[in-house]
């Protein structure tokens, strides 16, 4: 309206003016929440007072001005069209759950007159398109209209009619009355047995009933809302379940469409807008609630569609399937289970598992249908004859008019389980954020509620995660993405996750996809930390032949100041650039890269090897592939990296590795799980392959880590292994109760020096939290008893012990020695002490344990028998 005038800038300041004084007011209001009982409550109530009566007094000055120099101007340049139209503007940009409250609010301070005329305007300026949401803002308005506010104690309700008629001088017309009163049997039903049919019977009545005869000044109700008079009052749960009626009909908007955005939105942050570990989990409805939506929707245009829109339209539902399986198992599995543990939450989340079990059957019985539909139209596709060549069990096609009728009942029906789907999910997930939500914010610490969420997607999958990101951040804010970024990140802060993220997020395809948008500030973040990387020195010996001595040096130095290297790496390069100039000396000169007859690139070692000669097998004695690996660092062809290490002076980077040979047809190629000769016709490498790993296996399972960011051996993440994301390891699931040690396995083997974190044998866990590979184990504990590390002893020792008690009650020492005593510290209980005086064994006295060692030798006589 102010712009429409040309007198924005004056009134736009006295808004912001208003807005600052009502934040003023808020602050003031907190304040005394937080005081409490530390202030007395006189000084508060002044200060109250007093800002309230500034506010009223700007607010009445203001309102003041705009009635006596904007709506005379308003009224006099703008048409009556015009000012409908900038009416039902100004309500469209008040966000829905807002106007739920406004609208009663608003039209119960109006007489009858003032009312019926607001709604007439608002119902002919608003396009035919969105009469659903004209008819819903009715609804809100009639529920303002109670008894004690209205003079009549009625408010009647329009019918199209009535909003056809033309308008006095005054903006007002004569009232056509609702006949509802023929359908009263109807309209008064439970909204649960509302559907279609009652719906377009009510619609024909009303028409039909408004031409007939008129009501006799009846109640306002809304059929389509099931708003009556025994629920006009204000009443948010009332609304919700009319949203719900209303959303069966196909003609009205869904309670969780995006239509109604701005509730959901505000539902996300919680009661006090602070975003918290567990909103994560709950995000994921947002993203369910849009897919829902859009299957809903696509569904009806099937019919219309042809069989590559069916096939658009099975993925889209296999996706949304399958990651809701994986959330709602997350929830029965992890989620409810920690309610159930609070003493005070018990049995709170039992109806929502088996509501779970019923949703999983509703998506098997719309796959069936979905299934059946792909089975019609290959058929279509087979001539009559076509059953000898796909089978005795092949249907036969149908004509043309039996498929068309088969099809659209198939279609027919998949709509209605479509729709019911999406009312059923939505009142689920709605229920959970309204009496779940708010039990981990009441009973949950922040750190409760990130282990939580660690153990979610702890037990999920690099390929599921890679499916799950870009549907969930499509369907979230820019705002709310960053959050769950960065919750994500907070949670797995002692893990790898960031390094995987950066690694699939640049390579992904889905970055150039439907929320390319929402992903660029991740992917600018993750450019940056790349090309940061990218300025650490990765020595190659290419680099090497071509430095001179100056620039050696200058790499050291640029080592030696890296401080994220670890210091074993660190030294390791120092060591091997100082004598690079020797190393480089005793190799032999690049030969130039000839091709062979099949226009391959000869490079060495381009043969095949095997893991099993004598039956042709390839591979070679560590792993089982068909191909081999063109190492970046020295540009030679090796099975594998520890081939490639075996014989030569560095490490192979295996991420960097780019290119393969085919061990059939012996091409090098772009590395990839499938030979790209037309000869191989697609031969598979392995039946594993790992794209961050450029990792190949052909006989074992293997699975992708994204917080290791390794490949282990097992089924998988949320299978026979989870990821603890404090250890920063990969558990088997019998060890989900364990205790934490942070980062345990970054270490080295006490007894072989392998990096426990990148070996693929077994690890043993010592009581003293220290780790070392179980074979070493084994063959260090034939001889010793303590750790390696830190001295503590490695198990129950309570019966060896025993035995040293026995063997010393029955040694008897030298005269000379009998009396003496020596201050010991034991490395079990770590308290220090004094035992008599032995050669080789001294007992704590406080826990009886033999693994002490001796500190001082006291040659004084022992009268104490500690």
């Amino acid at each position: 309206i102010f712009p429409a005038v040309n007198d924005q800038v004056s009134f736009e300041q006295e808004h912001a003016e208003e807005e600052r004084r009502f934040n003023k007011f808020r602050c003031l209001i907190e304040q005394i929440q937080i005081t409490g009982a530390r202030s007395t409550a006189v000084d508060f109530y002044s200060e109250l007072c007093s800002q309230a009566d500034q506010i009223m007094e700007k607010i009445e000055r203001h309102f003041k001005n705009e009635e006596t120099k904007v709506l005379p101007q308003a009224r006099i340049h703008f048409s009556s069209e015009k000012q409908r139209e900038l009416l039902y503007k100004s309500l469209c940009v008040i966000p829905l759950k807002l106007l739920e409250r406004v609208l009663p609010w608003f039209v119960s301070k109006l007489n009858d007159q003032d009312a019926e005329a607001f709604l007439q305007n608002m119902f002919l300026a608003a396009p035919s398109s969105e009469a659903a949401l004209v008819t819903l803002l009715s609804g809100w308005a009639c529920k303002g209209r109670s008894k004690g506010t209205s003079n009549s104690g009625k408010f009647i309700c329009l019918t199209p009619r009535a909003l056809s008629s033309p308008l006095d001088e005054n903006g007002f017309k004569d009232c056509q009355l609702c006949p509802c009163s023929l359908q009263s049997d109807i309209c008064s039903r439970p909204a649960k047995k509302w559907n279609d049919t009652e719906s377009s019977n009510i619609s024909n009545c009303s028409q039909t009933a408004d031409i007939a005869l008129t009501c006799k000044n009846r109640p306002c109700h809304i059929p389509g809302l099931r708003v009556e008079i025994s629920n006009l009052a204000v009443n948010s749960f009332a609304s919700a379940e009319s949203f719900r009626s209303l959303s069966l009909n196909y003609s009205a908007p869904s309670l969780y469409s995006s239509l109604f955005s701005w509730e959901t939105d505000a539902a996300f942050s919680g009661p006090d807008n602070i975003s918290r570990p567990i909103d994560t989990i709950f995000k994921f409805h947002k993203a369910i609630r849009k897919d829902l939506e859009f299957l809903d929707v696509e569904s009806r245009k099937l019919i219309d569609g042809d069989e590559s829109s069916l096939r658009q339209f099975i993925g889209r539902f296999r996706l949304l399937w399958g990651l809701y399986r994986a959330h709602s198992n997350a929830e029965d599995e992890i989620v409810f289970p920690a309610l159930e543990s609070k003493e005070t939450l018990h049995n709170v989340s039992h109806s929502y598992t088996l509501d779970h079990k019923q949703e999983e059957e509703l998506f098997k019985d719309i796959s069936t249908i979905l299934f059946e539909l792909s089975q019609l139209h290959a058929d279509l596709k087979h001539p009559l004859g076509g059953a000898d060549a796909v089978g005795a069990n092949h249907i036969h096609p149908y004509n043309r008019i039996d498929w068309s009728k088969k099809n659209n009942e198939l279609l027919t029906k998949l709509q209605g389980m479509c729709k019911s789907i999406r009312v059923t999910l939505s009142n689920h997930v709605h229920r959970e954020e309204l009496e779940l939500w708010p039990l981990f914010d009441k009973h949950f610490s922040v750190e409760e509620q990130d282990k939580i969420v660690g153990r979610i997607i702890g037990s999920t999958g690099a390929e599921v995660l890679q499916s799950m990101l870009p549907w969930v951040t499509s369907a979230l804010s820019l705002d709310e993405q960053n959050n769950m970024l960065d919750t994500w990140r907070q949670v797995t802060k002692n893990t790898m996750f960031d390094e995987w993220l950066n690694e699939w997020w640049k390579r992904s395809p889905t970055s150039s996809g439907p929320s390319s948008d929402a992903s660029h500030p991740e992917e600018d973040h993750f450019q940056e930390k790349f090309d940061q990387s990218e300025q650490m020195f990765k020595p190659g010996w290419k680099d090497i032949f071509r430095m001179n001595q100056s620039e050696l040096e200058a790499e050291i130095r640029k080592v030696s100041r890296d401080s994220t290297l670890d210091p074993r790496r660190k030294a390791y390069l120092i060591q091997n650039l100082m004598t690079s100039r020797w190393i480089a000396a005793q190799q032999k000169s690049p030969q130039p890269q000839s091709e062979d007859r099949n226009g391959c690139t000869v490079l060495p070692g381009c043969c095949p090897s095997y893991r099993d000669p004598e039956n042709q097998i390839f591979g070679c004695e560590h792993y089982k592939r068909k191909c081999k690996l063109v190492a970046a660092c020295c540009n030679k062809l090796f099975t594998c990296r520890f081939c490639h290490d075996k014989v030569s002076d560095h490490t192979m980077e295996r991420k960097a590795t780019v290119e393969m040979m085919c061990m059939q047809c012996l091409k090098v190629q772009p590395v990839g799980p499938n030979c790209q000769t037309p000869s191989c016709n697609g031969l598979s490498m392995a039946k594993y392959y790992c794209s961050v790993c450029k990792f190949f296996d052909d006989e074992r399972s293997v699975y992708h880590c994204p917080f290791c960011n390794l490949c282990r051996l097992g089924q998988g993440l949320g299978i026979d292994f989870f990821h603890c994301m404090k250890c920063n390891c990969c558990l088997g699931m019998k060890l989900i109760e364990h205790k934490c040690r942070e980062k345990m396995l970054e270490m080295n083997c006490p007894i072989c020096c392998d990096f426990l974190f990148t070996s693929s044998a077994a690890v043993k866990g010592l009581p003293c939290g220290h780790f070392m590979h179980s074979a070493c184990f084994q063959a260090y504990t034939c001889s010793h008893y303590t750790c390696p590390i830190c001295s503590k002893s490695l198990g129950d020792m309570t019966v060896y012990f025993g035995m040293l008690d026995g063997l010393l009650a029955a040694e008897e020492l030298p005269e000379e020695y009998r009396d003496r005593c020596q201050d010991i510290l034991c490395n079990d209980c770590e308290r220090k002490g004094r035992s008599r005086f032995h050669w080789l064994y001294h007992k704590c006295g406080f826990c009886g344990s033999y693994n002490t060692r001796v500190i001082k030798i006291d040659r004084a006589d022992c009268s104490t028998s500690d």
